[in-house]
């Protein structure tokens, strides 16, 4: 008797050990309730790289297959809607509306048009792939990277158009949009030169495009030559797509015109008050003189230089156009309209306490406002403060915005209103945190005329990529942070978070490292004999990403969760520790003495966006442990209360050049000299 083949291959990709109670195993299983005839689910734990895709697809002998991943996310009825739409017709290809944030409830009104194309993340998930011709396609095109597989499929198969069929599929995540994509080192080339005119395609194409340069900036090597990426800007015209880039990934908005053979080296990046600041790329052979090297980036036939320059305005192409206004021509003054704000819900940060001392030191300064969510704890608050509010993103807001001559915030947001961005107008960014990780490429993309720094050792770093903007002055809720006393001592856990765990389920959650370890501290026999017998509590204030699963901890009456600000819960304590936060630092510069507890120092930086640009053990502010036994007979034995030269010493040079009663002053000067 013949073997009937199902239908469809559900390939899950998933970590090492499989999460059986994360939602997206939990409904590709119980979809087999109904649908267990039509198709198999195969579990991998392989990172589908182009190489193991084929192995996969080569074994296959079912008509259709489609990938999924552990991280991601999918409706009820996502199994379901695909094979019934498969069991009706043969098709290339089968696909649902895609997001990289949640699944709408009704996912038929989402409007399919440029803007939805540039946001999707192109790769092979969620998609089910007509097997024999994937293959197909793979023999023809395999030598491109795994998440390029679904456009050159498009491409080879000359697919223009696809009509979404009525169901989600989300990545649940836009990290590939800030931090780039990193393809197999093997890679030579991003697409076929396969022709198309579809515009749904060519949109794709120029996403991925920018996305590998934005993570090409970090690894800074390449297989795939200058050659290459020019032809495809050519073919394609990309160049004429860069309008799509520009918003998110202005930095590779200019890469981009410069590859698509433009006979200018230099590009317009940030006008500033005394010059402007522009991006110039060349020849590393040859390269065009700058202030500030940004990058040498070696393709596989050459090396490409790009650098920074501040030039005067008379370079810039609007300058002497009446039809372009220039924002920063009208200079600072007490009519002058400023914007302030934190977070869209939340204040409590160097915006709210820089506004307070700016109203309440220049109250010639009628135009201040403080932008906040009116569903924002902090509004009411704020408003029997006296702060002239105004809710933050609505049209009032763009309105006030676009007649504004200042925005200050400790956040980075994309303003865009009317012509006007923080591209062409005046912006004091007070940041929230202070850099002890390598950012350098993600500062380098921003908007800001001023960065404030907090001390020399920050502000050295930081002017090693914007020496004009970069201000030594403190973070502003610094000023006014004083410790406090209260009535029974505590002291504080501030443990930060960790990438790759936002979507498993509590059950995997808690069999992690990262769980294990806070927990165990927490309810350690020593840790709470020593808090009974002290008559001291120990707060742990989780990070926000880890409030959701806060009842998965054993809190007790002794160690408890902390619903207080950051201000409050570090004013008041007698000790502070981490694993990595950079938050602990104010607690250190009002002499409240910290400490690090990082059991998984050689593992933390692999899975985060970012690299440690900090020796903790020879910069920190406080001692190191990597494991409990340490730190509990440390914090136990009340060594934190031991005075340390050494540390003192560190948090002084740390803290170099902040004048702790003129951190606001600093600020204002130099904000009301743009």
């Amino acid at each position: 008797m013949t073997e009937v083949h199902k239908l469809l291959t559900i390939v899950f990709e998933t970590s090492a050990k499989l999460d059986r109670e994360s939602e997206v195993y939990r409904r590709l299983i119980s979809a087999r309730l109904k649908y267990e005839p039509f198709f198999d689910l195969q579990i991998t734990s392989e990172n589908l790289t182009t190489s193991a895709l084929r192995n996969i697809v080569d074994a296959l002998e079912t008509k259709y297959v489609l990938f999924v991943r552990d991280t991601h996310k999918i409706p009820t009825n996502y199994v379901a809607t695909m094979i019934d739409y498969l069991r009706s017709r043969t098709v290339y290809m089968a696909e649902p509306h895609m997001y990289t944030a949640g699944i709408p409830k009704d996912v038929t009104i989402t409007k399919v048009e440029q803007a939805y194309f540039y946001a999707r993340d192109a790769d092979i998930y969620g998609v089910a792939f007509n097997t024999g011709r994937l293959r197909d396609a793979m023999d023809a095109v395999g030598d491109v990277d795994r998440s390029a597989l679904y456009i050159s499929f498009r491409l080879y198969w000359s697919i223009g158009t696809v009509k979404p069929l009525p169901v989600g599929y989300s990545v649940a995540t836009n990290t590939k949009a800030a931090i780039g994509n990193l393809l197999d080192p093997a890679t030579t080339r991003l697409f076929p030169m396969v022709s198309t005119n579809s515009i749904e395609v060519r949109t794709y194409m120029v996403r991925y495009l920018a996305i590998y340069l934005r993570g090409l900036r970090g690894v800074k090597k390449t297989a795939v030559s200058t050659t290459h990426l020019r032809d495809l800007i050519k073919s394609f015209k990309l160049d004429k797509l860069v309008s799509l880039v520009q918003p998110l990934q202005p930095f590779e908005a200019s890469w981009i015109s410069w590859l698509a053979g433009s006979d200018k080296s230099t590009f317009l990046y940030k006008q500033l008050t005394a010059a402007d600041f522009y991006l110039q790329f060349s020849d590393a052979a040859n390269p065009v003189a700058g202030d500030v090297d940004l990058y040498d980036i070696e393709f596989s036939d050459m090396n490409v230089a790009i650098n920074k320059a501040y030039l005067p305005h008379e370079q810039r192409d609007s300058y002497a156009n009446p039809a372009v206004y220039d924002f920063y021509s009208r200079p600072m003054s007490p009519s002058s309209l400023m914007i302030f704000f934190d977070r869209p819900m939340q204040a409590d940060d160097n915006a709210e306490y820089l506004y307070e001392y700016f109203t309440s030191h220049h109250p010639e300064y009628t135009h201040a406002y403080f932008a906040l969510n009116p569903k924002s704890t902090d509004w009411p608050r704020l408003e029997a403060k006296g702060f002239n509010l105004i809710p933050i993103f609505t049209r009032d807001f763009y309105e006030k915005f676009l007649e504004s001559d200042l925005v200050v915030s400790s956040q980075i947001y994309n303003l865009r209103y009317k012509g006007k961005s923080l591209e062409n107008s005046r912006f004091v960014y007070l940041q929230h945190g202070i850099q002890l990780n390598d950012m350098s490429d993600w500062i380098i993309s921003k908007y800001f005329d001023v960065f404030v720094a907090t001390g020399k050792l920050e502000a050295d770093y930081l002017e090693k990529y914007a020496p004009v903007e970069t201000l030594n002055s403190g973070l502003p809720r610094l000023e006014s942070l004083e410790k406090t006393t209260q009535e029974g001592q505590h002291l504080l856990f501030m443990p930060t978070w960790r990438f790759n765990l936002n979507q498993v389920s509590n059950e995997h959650f808690t069999s992690t490292e990262y769980f294990r370890a806070i927990d165990g501290l927490i309810t350690d026999r020593r840790v709470l004999a020593y808090l009974d017998k002290h008559d001291v509590t120990l707060h742990v204030k989780l990070h926000p990403n880890v409030e959701s699963r806060a009842s998965l901890f054993h809190f007790s009456q002794r160690v408890v969760k902390s619903d207080d600000s950051y201000r409050e819960a570090i004013s008041s304590a007698d000790f502070v520790f981490t694993d990595y936060s950079s938050a602990v630092l104010d607690a250190s510069f009002i002499g409240i003495p910290i400490a690090y507890y990082q059991w998984d120092s050689k593992d933390f930086f692999q899975d985060q966006p970012y690299e440690s640009r900090l020796d903790y053990r020879s910069e920190g502010l406080g001692p190191v442990f990597d494991t409990s036994d340490s730190l509990i007979e440390y914090m136990t034995g009340e060594k934190y209360l031991d005075d340390s030269s050494e540390y003192a010493q560190r948090n002084e040079r740390f803290f170099e050049g902040v004048d702790p009663k003129r951190i606001n002053a600093k600020i204002v000067d130099r904000m009301l000299s743009l």
